[in-house]
């Protein structure tokens, strides 16, 4: 029989901010420990469930691969970059680490990721939507080379949903979720007013308001949301009127004390455990959270659909510009490689995901693990529904070209100049956000000459040209080259 560690979450709580904790631990079969390989794997906790989830597969692994231990250090979510990073300088690097979306590129930009070329087979990259692996538009790919596997990303991934309760929403006499940020506003001071403290009519997601961002990709490229950056033109656009007024409509209705107090604070989960509860009326979100609140309130009337759009009309679709988000890579530092190898095709497996969707009820990058069930099921059913009416396909720098590969990792670097924090800071402190964004243009344009001066004099590419797709339409689907 075997012994798993107890949970040491105390002991690590310090460890764990820094560097990662082993909270689940690895085989202890001591009988033959010494003839296996340990595979070390670097992951995230989330969602709720995550550590005991991995840790089941990861035994099932271990029973097909008996020459192979897996061991797991979990970091935070919000501290998994740093972590990982700290774990390579002190020359412990995991073999198999998890590093989404820019933190992969933040890893391979200091040599710490292997290619997979080698391992890949034509029946391995059958397992993926067709088209899906070209290296052209993947997302996992740099330079011709795989270097990353995805897990929950696909057409929907990018994807926002707005959620709504229905009976809070009858309550107040609506029949159904507003369809403009001006139904929003008005729906959710109503519903507020109405309980009395009890319920509320809207939050904004999470501590950092992603909410704004959220709204304002129906209002403006997704580029200007995500990155400051205006894809059409190349140049700083955070003081667009679309952003500018989608924060200032969460700092009107925080003013007005519609929104639910305490979100300041709140993490990833708690909307959807507050939704849950019957307190929160509308909000909008991951399409992930509507599994959460399912598994807390199986009865509720809970209504999907898609963001609401300015009261002027839709300026933007949301994007899908890569088919997937790189999530689990290998160390160029990894002594096992071909065994890490087995641990990556298993975590992207069609038998993981299968498992994966059925814990999580999360759709994943192997439709065919999961799409006859999805189909079956009516919030599913519904997610992908708003999907293929709220999402089109959009440029991405960073698979386009060598310079808009590098001015988007020195972008990534530089979380001050996105608007988050200026944004919260004005909705909380009831300030005008104009000013900050037209101060944040000024330092985006002086970020962008500098690193295009700095990447000229060391002779490589990267340049305001490198993010300028001068005839796309955010409002019609992208087509690289038309």
């Amino acid at each position: 029989m075997k012994i798993r560690p107890a949970l040491t979450v105390l002991t690590c709580a310090v460890a764990l901010a820094l560097s990662g904790c082993n909270l689940v631990g690895g085989s202890s079969d001591s009988g033959n420990a010494a003839d296996k390989v340990t595979v070390t794997v670097a992951l995230v906790p989330d969602p709720p469930g995550a550590s005991e989830f991995y840790r089941q597969q990861f035994d099932e692994f271990e029973k097909a691969n008996p020459g192979i231990a897996v061991k797991v250090v979990e970091n935070p979510s919000d501290q998994q970059l740093n972590a990982v990073e700290l774990m390579f300088q002190q020359n412990r690097a995991p073999d198999v680490f998890r590093a989404q979306d820019d933190g992969m590129d933040r890893m391979a930009a200091r040599g710490w990721v292997a290619p997979l070329d080698e391992f890949v087979t034509p029946e391995f990259l059958k397992r993926f939507p067709e088209g899906s692996m070209d290296p052209a538009t993947s997302g996992l790919h740099r330079d011709g080379k795989l270097m990353s596997l995805p897990l929950v990303w696909g057409p929907w991934s990018s994807l926002r949903v707005f959620l709504y309760n229905e009976d809070l929403l009858k309550k107040s006499g609506f029949d159904g979720p507003p369809k403009t940020w001006a139904d929003l506003e008005r729906m959710a001071t109503k519903i507020t007013a109405d309980g009395h403290g009890k319920y509320f009519g809207y939050a904004p997601t999470a501590a950092k308001a992603p909410a704004a961002e959220m709204l304002a990709g129906t209002a403006v490229p997704y580029s200007v949301a995500a990155s400051g950056i205006d894809f059409r033109t190349g140049k700083p656009a955070t003081s667009s009127p679309g952003l500018v007024e989608a924060v200032e409509l969460h700092r009107r209705m925080q003013a007005a004390k519609v929104m639910m107090p305490g979100w300041e604070s709140w993490d990833g989960s708690r909307a959807f455990k507050e939704f849950a509860a019957g307190k929160l009326a509308m909000y909008p979100t991951p399409p992930w959270h509507v599994a959460e609140v399912r598994k807390l309130s199986p009865e509720i009337k809970l209504g999907i659909t898609g963001l609401p759009v300015p009261a002027a009309g839709r300026g933007a679709y949301l994007a899908r510009n890569k088919s997937f988000s790189p999530l689990w890579s290998m160390s160029s530092q990894s002594t096992h490689k071909a065994d890490s190898w087995k641990v990556m095709d298993f975590l992207a497996s069609d038998a993981f995901h299968k498992a994966y969707y059925q814990k999580f009820g999360t759709l994943t990058a192997l439709e065919g693990a999961w799409k006859a069930e999805a189909e079956k099921n009516p919030d599913q059913a519904a997610i992908l529904k708003v999907a293929a009416e709220t999402l089109r396909r959009a440029p991405n720098p960073a698979l386009a070209s060598k310079g808009g590969q590098a001015i988007t990792q020195a972008l990534a670097a530089k979380p001050d100049l996105k608007y988050t924090d200026a944004a919260v800071s004005s909705i909380v402190k009831n300030q005008p956000f104009a000013p900050a964004a037209a101060q944040l243009d000024k330092d985006l344009q002086t970020f962008l000459d500098k690193t295009s001066a700095d990447l000229a004099a060391k002779g490589q590419e990267g340049s305001a040209k490198d993010l300028t797709f001068a005839g796309w339409d955010p409002l019609k689907d992208f087509t690289p080259g038309g």
